[in-house]
């Protein structure tokens, strides 16, 4: 039953602004014997099932990208896809590995509720999210990179703050969504590689269930987004993110 839990709290964390890693070590760290070290490898491994969900949801995404690396010239979003990912991970590799910076969860969760919320103001009094993928820039890219290199640092979240970056960039909510879902692909791969020296069989119990429960967090957040006002999408994942803080203080 407590793998299962892992599993769920994963497959729905992973897609709300707070930071479903850190949420899942603090969890294995109070509730069994495994030491910090390896909980954070199993918080990492436990990607594995988004990300798979990711794959299979957006697999004709993925079999375009590949399509269009090897038929140049590439289209924006190809470009964007590659600037973002290279970026994050310049960004993202030093900080995870020199800097070892720490934030708690609360102040992470209240950092990410405050982006969404300055991004929310900010769109509702200067302009709507009009941009399609296939308008997206290099400096949209540049600026979604270090958003999500950013998040590397423990208590941020990955999805928050890249959901928020390109919803200041003027992107549609959707498309936000949906860019943000792609873009969880490579850093997991690292994640992965990361985790799996903390691997156990028990595990895929944890990995199957947050892929399912995953597939139905991420129709969820497209149903929202679809049907609310595009600033108040912002308020609306700052609210629940208050809310998961509250939680956690009491």
């Amino acid at each position: 039953m407590f793998y299962f839990f892992l599993g769920l709290l994963q497959g729905i964390l992973e897609w709300l602004p707070v930071s479903s890693s850190g949420n899942i070590t603090l969890l294995l760290v109070g509730s069994s014997s495994i030491t910090f070290t390896e909980a954070v490898r199993v918080s990492f491994f436990l990607h594995a099932g988004t990300m798979g969900s990711v794959l299979f949801k957006f697999r004709s995404d993925f079999v375009n990208l590949i399509q269009d690396t090897l038929s140049p010239p590439y289209p924006p979003f190809l470009r964007f896809y590659g600037i973002a990912t290279v970026i994050s991970a310049l960004v993202g590799i030093p900080l995870y590995g020199f800097l070892q910076i720490e934030i708690s969860e609360i102040a992470g969760a209240l950092i990410i509720a405050g982006f969404l919320l300055v991004t929310g103001v900010v769109i509702r009094v200067y302009h709507p999210g009009l941009k399609a993928r296939e308008n997206v820039t290099s400096l949209d890219a540049v600026i979604v990179g270090i958003f999500q290199g950013v998040a590397v640092i423990p208590g941020l979240s990955r999805s928050g703050m890249t959901i928020a970056a390109l919803l200041s960039r003027g992107v549609k909510q959707r498309e936000a969504l949906h860019i943000s879902f792609l873009l969880s692909v490579p850093p997991v791969c690292g994640l992965m590689i990361l985790g799996f020296s903390g691997f156990h069989w028990i595990y895929l119990i944890s990995l199957l269930v947050s892929f399912i429960f995953s597939l139905c967090a991420m129709e969820v957040l497209i149903t929202l987004s679809q049907s609310l006002n595009f600033s108040y999408f912002c308020f609306f994942m700052a609210f629940i993110t208050c809310l998961i803080v509250i939680f956690q203080v009491w």
